[in-house]
This record gives C-alpha cells, sequence and structure tokens, in this order.
C-alpha cells in the first residue's frame, strides 16, 4: 500500500507547523527564519527561496503525472552520465493546499505540492502561505486542516504552513496571501537571498502573481506550454501580443513590463526540465 513521504530534514518533531496570520498583522519570526535554518547536521541552508505558483486545469494528464519529476530533475544539476552533482538546499515556497486520493494519500497533481516533492527528494525547506477563504474544519476521518469550501487542505508533509485571515472571523479571497507573500520574497531578497517565482499556468491570481514579482523586481522563470495567465503573459513579454491578456489589466501589465529589466525574465518550456534547470543556474540557485 502507499504511503504519504516526509521531507529529508526535521524542523518540528510534531510534523509540520501551523501558523495563522491575520491581515496586519506581523509574520511570525518562526516562520519567516525558516530559510536560515541548517538542513541537517552539518549542512548549512542555501539563501535562496523560490516560489512555485500557478496550476494544473486543461494540461494533459501525462504532463501533470510527470510534474513531480520533472521538478526533482530541475533542481538538482547532474554529470555527463546524469548522476547528481548538487542538490537544491534553499527554500521551496508555494501555496499550501494538497488533495488526498481514496487511501488517504496526498496526490500529487498539484502545483502547489511540489515543494514537499522537492523536499522529500533534497535536504531543502518547504514552506506555503494560504489564504482562508472559508471556515476552516478538521477532515471527518484524517483529521486533515480543510481552508476553502471544496476540501482543500493543508499539504502536511511540509516543514510549515502560514494560513491567512482577514481576522478571525473574515475570510479572504484567493489572492488574500498575495501581498503578504511577495512582501516576504522581497525583504530576503533585500537580506540578500536568491529570489524567483516559477509560474506555470494559473488564472488571474497567477497573472498578479507574475507582474506582482516583475513591479518588485523578483525575477519570473515561466513555463511556456502551460497555457492559461503564464502562456498570455510569455506572448506579452516576447511577442508583444497582448491579446491574451484580459483588456481590464492590460494596459498596468504593459506599464509592469516596460519597466521591467529584460534579465528578470527566464523562459523555460513544459515537461523540459534540462531548460528550468539551466534558468535556476543561470539566477544563481544551483551552481
Amino acid at each position: 500500500m502507499s504511503k504519504n513521504y516526509g521531507p529529508q530534514i526535521t524542523i518540528d518533531g510534531r510534523g509540520c507547523q501551523v501558523h495563522v496570520l491575520s491581515i496586519g498583522q506581523a509574520v511570525p519570526p518562526a516562520f519567516a527564519n525558516l530559510v536560515t535554518v541548517d538542513r541537517g547536521e552539518g549542512i548549512q541552508a542555501a539563501r535562496e527561496v523560490v516560489r512555485i505558483a500557478g496550476g494544473c486545469k486543461h494540461i494533459s494528464p501525462e504532463i501533470v503525472s510527470a510534474m513531480p519529476g520533472y521538478f526533482r530533475e530541475a533542481f538538482r544539476t547532474v554529470d555527463e552520465d546524469g548522476n547528481t552533482v548538487t542538490e537544491f538546499r534553499g527554500t521551496a515556497f508555494s501555496g499550501g493546499t494538497a488533495n488526498l486520493d481514496g487511501d488517504g494519500v496526498v496526490n500529487d497533481g498539484m502545483v502547489t505540492n511540489m515543494p514537499a516533492v522537492l523536499a522529500n527528494a533534497y535536504p531543502c525547506i518547504a514552506m506555503s502561505t494560504t489564504p482562508r477563504t472559508d471556515i476552516m474544519a478538521l477532515d471527518g476521518q484524517t483529521g486533515g486542516l480543510i481552508v476553502d469550501a471544496y476540501g482543500g487542505r493543508i499539504d502536511f508533509r511540509q516543514h510549515a504552513a502560514m494560513v491567512v485571515q482577514q481576522d478571525p472571523a473574515e475570510v479572504l479571497d484567493w489572492d488574500g496571501d498575495l501581498d503578504i507573500y511577495l512582501t516576504l520574497l522581497e525583504g530576503w531578497q533585500m537580506a540578500g537571498f536568491k529570489t524567483a517565482i516559477i509560474a506555470m499556468n494559473g488564472g488571474g491570481v497567477t497573472r498578479d502573481e507574475i507582474y506582482g514579482a516583475l513591479k518588485r523586481g523578483i525575477p519570473v522563470i515561466a513555463v511556456e506550454g502551460s497555457l492559461r495567465e503564464t502562456d498570455a503573459f510569455i506572448k506579452a513579454w516576447r511577442d508583444g501580443d497582448w491579446s491574451a491578456t484580459d483588456e481590464g489589466v492590460r494596459e498596468n501589465c504593459q506599464a509592469i513590463v516596460d519597466a521591467a529589466d529584460e534579465s528578470l525574465v527566464k523562459i523555460v518550456t513544459i515537461n523540459k526540465p534540462e531548460e528550468l534547470r539551466a534558468a535556476l543556474v543561470e539566477l544563481g540557485f544551483l551552481s
């Protein structure tokens, strides 16, 4: 029988830490400082944080099922024979939700599961921010922490998850954690960390993540062929074609693109981990 795997390194022996943040409060240091903790005995933290953003809507089932392998392959360097030379030792950051299969095992078919996938493969940190969009609940069978109206639960295989709410009584929309996590990335970058966003697929929230990152000078690795807003961004950035971008936000997005440094954007092809690896190396996430 299959089972849920865990991260290579242990931060809290109880499992995944859960932090709850109301808008206007400071991010708990215990959460923000995870990017600096040792990655095991004698293994210092690498000063890199990458946010994996987006979704998998309308992507073929074959590509979705290959996604964990795609990220595992990309987050290591290899020699001529394909043997690992260096592994990612930074922090993988994402939204925090997961879905279970019928046996109670996390189904790694979501972008938000990729930090846990990487933390199982490499000595890195997996963490997340997630907006609370409904009354939270504990699953009646598994006890999983559900944060939306559709059964989306926190991926407990991470080291830490932060649930963001308006306040104890009020919920947020799906973009409720966006400014908080971009501010975290910006702050880490100001402190000398390498930061970036990997964007795949996604809707309006992913679009706002991409352009919000560029506005703050945070690099974006856009995965071409992943469809929806990521491909719309690539068309606009590379080809100057804004036809796939909503007219209501087009002017603001174009102003951000016009002001952005060309070095901030890397375009890679879906299902080609060697291209994502090359972008991570170029941006300083792997050596």
